[in-house]
């Protein structure tokens, strides 16, 4: 992705499309765009605030995905244009600079001067004459998780109409486990520190309370110094409720500004059809979430992946996904089932450990009654598995082995449930997991188990947290939706391996 910064100074509105699309070509990560303090003769700051949604609407499709767009209000609350801190490698103007004295307001002499328009400078104001009314302390509230157009109109709009102070609350772990992929979710700290570097980006001269809050009401509930509340269509109750709660607390009550949600026009079925983060959370399913590692202990060939995930999780489909695309694939669980046959060592060992007490009547071991056994006693049950996971890594090592050798296979999945409880992360390239909704888990283990709410519950509370999933995966997927989506999913994942290893399978 493009680090280079550009910075657009606009006089012509009904022609922005247009001019923010002839910067494409400069391959930009971050466009800052000012419209000209001129404009403060006909339209004060708030007026401002549907023009600025519609752009951002439109620019993922005009300016590409990838580019950061950032209005900068500060040029119309100081009425002057702005000087960035940060180097800007493009000053574009979409008005013949000329000897205009805007040439030296701006420093220019490290940048390249770029002219996308040749009309002669005259404000275009057109429908933004009604200036609207402004308050002297806003508050806010959301999740903002990685940036978006929709939190970056909902906080302009609403730096827009502070004057003084702008108070804005983060949801912090207590009040994102209802979210779709939450354990995608950024820290708190991070999703903090982000809004503020926004907001002091566009508007330095307001005083920011960035907050984290694990209630709905945060600091609405106590803070007397408050004079309107922004929200959004989609919570435009909690607003009402602010209020109610505010009256409840002899405080005064705020005005309620909501701000339309942007539909997101490339969604597909699965997905919201509104720009949202959960629908960014979507799209990192399948998607490399680290840098590829080195492993220099492990030989470059063949690439061990190794797959986890929790029961009902749809790893074993996801799997077979992976084999149909061109990877080699050890089920490690059947590797354990073949290590309690008799006549391997591993059968011995349990036999000696666990007595005659655990076999059938044909010698084979009785897997619900060695259950019990370790199941009731931490102890045992580390005892068990320190038998066998070492003689299931060393088999699936001999597999993984034939399976390059006489097969050619490049990439391996190696599919193990335990795999991080063993610590075999140290035998894999990189960790691929699956993540499902505990809800639709337990769904799942009801229907094709036919276990009790109760045994369902517990079978999955005893594995390892999709929060840890998540932690230590390179990349997730999650069979939530359409069995379309989950392909699409492992697609993505394998060709963007293929291409990184510049395999030809």
């Amino acid at each position: 992705m493009s680090s280079k910064t550009g910075l657009l100074t606009a006089v012509h509105l009904a022609n922005i499309g247009s001019t923010l699309a002839a910067t494409r070509k400069y391959a930009l990560g971050t466009l800052y765009v000012q419209l000209h303090p001129s404009f403060i003769e006909v339209a004060r700051p708030p007026a401002f605030g549907k023009f600025i949604a519609s752009v951002y609407q439109s620019s993922p499709t005009v300016l590409g995905a990838g580019v950061d767009l950032r209005f900068l209000v500060s040029s119309l609350k100081a009425r002057e244009l702005v000087t960035l801190r940060e180097k800007i490698d493009y000053h574009f103007f979409d008005y013949p600079l000329g000897s205009s004295e805007d040439r030296g307001k701006l420093q220019l002499q490290d940048s390249e001067v770029i002219e996308l328009g040749t009309k002669p400078f005259e404000i275009d104001g057109a429908g933004l004459q009604d200036g609207g009314k402004m308050f002297g302390n806003v508050v806010l509230g959301g999740t903002f998780d990685r940036l978006h157009g929709g939190h970056k109109v909902l906080l302009t709009q609403a730096v827009l109409l502070a004057q003084e102070r702008m108070v804005v609350g983060v949801t912090d772990e207590n009040m994102i486990k209802s979210k779709k992929l939450w354990e995608l979710i950024l820290p708190v700290e991070q999703r903090i520190a982000e809004v503020r570097e926004f907001l002091e980006c566009i508007d330095s001269s307001l005083k920011y309370e960035v907050v984290p809050i694990s209630d709905p009401f945060g600091p609405t509930a106590t803070d007397p110094n408050m004079d309107m509340i922004v929200v959004s269509t989609e919570t435009a109750r909690g607003g009402a409720k602010v209020n109610e709660l505010r009256s409840k607390n002899g405080l005064n009550q705020l005005e309620v500004h909501t701000i339309e949600l942007l539909d997101d026009e490339s969604t597909v079925d699965d997905k919201e059809d509104k720009i949202s983060s959960s629908n960014q959370r979507m799209d990192l399913l399948g998607t490399r979430l680290k840098p590829r590692q080195q492993k220099p202990h492990l030989s470059p060939k063949p690439y061990i992946i190794g797959l986890v995930g929790g029961v009902a999780s749809g790893k074993s489909k996801m799997a077979e996904r992976f084999q149909k695309l061109g990877a080699g694939v050890i089920d490690c669980d059947k590797i354990a089932h073949e290590l309690y046959e008799p006549g391997e060592e591993c059968y011995q060992a349990v036999v000696n450990n666990f007595g005659l007490g655990i076999l059938n009547e044909d010698k084979t071991i009785n897997r619900k009654a060695l259950g019990a056994i370790v199941f009731s006693d931490p102890d045992k049950l580390d005892l068990l598995n320190t038998i066998l996971w070492d003689a299931i890594l060393e088999r699936a090592k001999q597999r993984i082995a034939e399976l390059h050798e006489q097969q050619n296979k490049q990439i391996i999945i190696m599919e193990a449930a335990v795999l991080l409880k063993a610590g075999w992360q140290s035998a894999c390239h990189e960790i691929w997991s699956c993540i499902i909704p505990k809800e639709e888990a337990i769904k799942r283990l009801k229907e094709r188990n036919g276990l009790s709410e109760e045994e369902a519950i517990k079978r999955i509370e005893s594995q390892v947290a999709n929060v840890e999933l998540v932690r230590h995966a390179d990349v997730v997927f999650c069979s939530a939706w359409s069995y379309e989506y989950s392909q699409q999913q492992a697609e993505k994942a394998w060709g963007t391996l293929v291409e990184e290893l510049k395999l030809k399978l």
